[in-house]
């Protein structure tokens, strides 16, 4: 067991040392470019790729740096498209699509930009790329003359990025810069759209509310509720009734009868009669009175 653990412990160191060696390759690799001596620079990063066996997380880290340091663009997207293909759960995955998302950027394709942005958002949502790729998706949208969705974008960037990524973050407040203005407008919109909206609901009921109304004045049916011998006591009912809103009427010769409405067919009578129903009273449809 004891041999088995050192084993595992030597292996470990083995490949932690490996993956610091890539690292220092790629950062050496790196300054040079940046330094103006390219062609040393991606030398090493080829030598990398030469020795990394296929398929190895070496392999996908060299395969993505020759990209990020490769001299023309189409040589860049070959390799960051097979770091996303070949490696999709590689921690190089995430990085290849925001330098791809970039790449169209800048070369006007805005549909490929999103297309990639869209699927570093999908597949790699835990990614510390995730901060950069909401900026760029902001940025994007700006240019597509979506403000809100842009400012969203934006306002997602700034929560995701890191404390220490000054530079990210001076980015991403550089284009928000417009944002509380846009938002604002847009509440103001959203208040004036729903202001209006209550405004209609009620025009149109006042509207419905007054053609029902003089539908129901020109009806030849009405719906008896009750009759009296004595006025006030159909008077009384008919108060009651008022207080609940129904159109209540006392007819003017005894006996004298509690009637609602005026309506166009007996059909809509007997559907308001069936209405005001109940056990123990039922409602007539009869002739309007004057009729």
């Amino acid at each position: 067991m004891r041999f088995l653990r050192t084993l595992f412990l030597l292996g470990f160191c083995a490949a932690s040392a490996t993956a610091q060696t890539g690292s220092d390759v790629f950062a050496r690799a790196r300054r040079l470019v940046n330094d103006g001596d390219a062609k040393a620079g991606r030398a090493l990063v080829d030598s990398a790729l030469a020795a990394a066996p296929a398929g190895s997380p070496a392999y996908a880290d060299a395969l993505y740096w020759r990209g990020v340091l490769a001299e023309e663009g189409e040589s860049a997207r070959t390799d960051l498209l097979r770091v996303v293909i070949e490696f999709p759960l590689s921690a190089r995955a995430s990085e290849a699509l925001l330098r791809l998302a970039q790449m169209e950027f800048t070369r006007g394709d805005r549909v490929a930009a999103q297309r990639h942005l869209d699927r570093l958002a999908r597949e790699h949502p835990d990614t510390p790329s995730q901060a950069a790729g909401r900026y760029w998706m902001g940025r994007l949208l700006l240019e597509d003359s979506r403000p809100a969705d842009a400012c969203a974008a934006l306002r997602d960037a700034r929560r995701l990025a890191a404390s220490g990524d000054v530079e990210l973050i001076n980015q991403i407040e550089y284009y928000a810069r417009p944002c509380d203005v846009i938002e604002g407008d847009a509440k103001a919109r959203a208040d004036s759209i729903t202001a209006d909206s209550v405004r209609h609901a009620a025009e149109d009921s006042t509207r419905k509310a007054t053609a029902d109304k003089a539908r129901a004045g020109k009806g030849k049916w009405s719906v008896q509720l009750a009759a009296y011998g004595n006025r006030e006591d159909a008077l009384a009912l008919v108060k009651k009734l008022k207080k609940r809103g129904v159109d209540a009427r006392v007819t003017p010769d005894k006996p004298w009868r509690v009637r609602v409405g005026h309506f166009a067919t007996r059909a809509e009578a007997a559907d308001e009669a069936q209405r005001f129903s109940t056990k123990s009273s039922k409602a007539l449809v009869v002739e309007a009175e004057g009729r």
